[in-house]
């Protein structure tokens, strides 16, 4: 039995108001209830939760001896791009869920600090329920009466959003572990390679220098916006403001304290950019005065050796990317059951 918003026992009360009225005030609280305040709530516990030195350290070069440490970093660049075409590749929850279990295997390999499980345990528990809860409305495959209903979105925005079906939110489970396992992958990279390894390891797909450069500024630069919004948002708590709504009995009291942080909160964007902007105008000025780019070969002070393992890893996901490139090609023209 879905769920319906209706507000039609208050034309009792309200006989002056029309039912239309109410059918609207209805379709705004769900429509803001839907995507605003529980994604918003869903963001505002990984804030408190993990807060801003964690999404640091979460996105940051953690130097420790481990064998992902010791690897060559083209196997581990090759490893990211293999899990990312698997599961764009795969329909299949068991060849996605293969792709995460082997991402959580390589994480095993890094030796994580129990931090950092925590906080990558946190990020990928969320947005695989975000994607989920998106899934089960925005879906228009899966919002016909045919799926079991969970809830009834209101007459004037069906033309927007018709229903959340529990199909919906399933198959949402289903896609989040692309995305989840593409972004552990991700960020496996990140904790345990160096940018400037980065740098060394992309070389070999003989790209230009300033892409190079620029992907590896791209990993670079999450730590440092981090670590300057959490300056920018120091300095105006030690100036008075409050971060978290105080608790409070009037919920129109709370409301309006979560709305005045949220503008807030919002401003302060404004000398993150800003800071941000002038972190990479002085990057830039450090990489012309060490002439980058004045030469068309770069030299490096150190080299990165292949050992037998890095070999072996490397052969493998090579093997991987050429077999979940062309699986889906061989599939239709060659007629062989392959099915990722």
């Amino acid at each position: 039995m879905p769920l319906y918003l209706d507000f039609s026992w208050l034309l009792n009360i309200f006989p002056s108001i029309p039912a239309q009225t109410w059918e609207l005030i209805a379709a705004i609280i769900s429509f803001v209830v839907f995507l605003m305040f529980i994604p918003g709530l869903i963001a505002y516990m990984i804030f408190k939760i993990i807060g801003l030195s964690g999404f640091k350290r979460l996105f940051s070069y953690e130097k420790r001896e481990s064998i992902m440490h010791r690897l060559h970093p083209l196997p581990k660049i090759l490893f990211v791009v293999f899990v990312s075409l698997g599961v764009a590749m795969s329909d299949r929850f068991v060849t996605l869920a293969l792709l995460f279990l082997i991402s959580i295997i390589m994480w095993s390999f890094s030796n994580p600090s129990e931090a950092k499980v925590r906080l990558i345990t946190i990020l990928l528990l969320t947005q695989w329920i975000l994607v989920a809860w998106g899934q089960s409305f925005l879906n228009p495959g899966f919002t016909q009466p045919v799926y079991t209903r969970i809830y009834v979105f209101p007459r004037p925005i069906r033309w927007m959003f018709t229903a959340a079906t529990l199909e919906g939110f399933s198959y949402g489970l289903f896609q989040g572990i692309r995305i989840v396992a593409a972004m552990s992958a991700a960020v496996l990279l990140i904790t345990t390679t160096h940018p400037s390894e980065i740098i060394y390891g992309l070389r070999s797909f003989k790209l230009p220098m300033e892409i190079n450069f620029m992907i590896a500024v791209t990993f670079r630069s999450i730590p440092v916006i981090l670590e300057k919004s959490s300056l920018v948002l120091a300095a105006e708590r030690a100036r008075g403001l409050k971060l978290f709504p105080s608790p409070s009995k009037n919920p129109i009291k709370f409301l309006g304290d979560f709305l005045r942080i949220f503008k807030v909160v919002l401003l302060a964007f404004i000398p993150i950019i800003i800071e941000s902007v002038r972190a990479g105008r002085q990057l830039a000025l450090a990489a012309s005065v060490k002439a980058f780019r004045a030469y068309k070969k770069r030299t490096y002070y150190r080299k990165i050796p292949f050992t037998r393992l890095d070999l072996i890893l490397l052969l493998v996901f090579i093997a991987g990317i050429i077999f979940v490139v062309t699986a889906p090609f061989l599939a239709v023209y060659l007629k062989l059951p392959i099915r990722l």
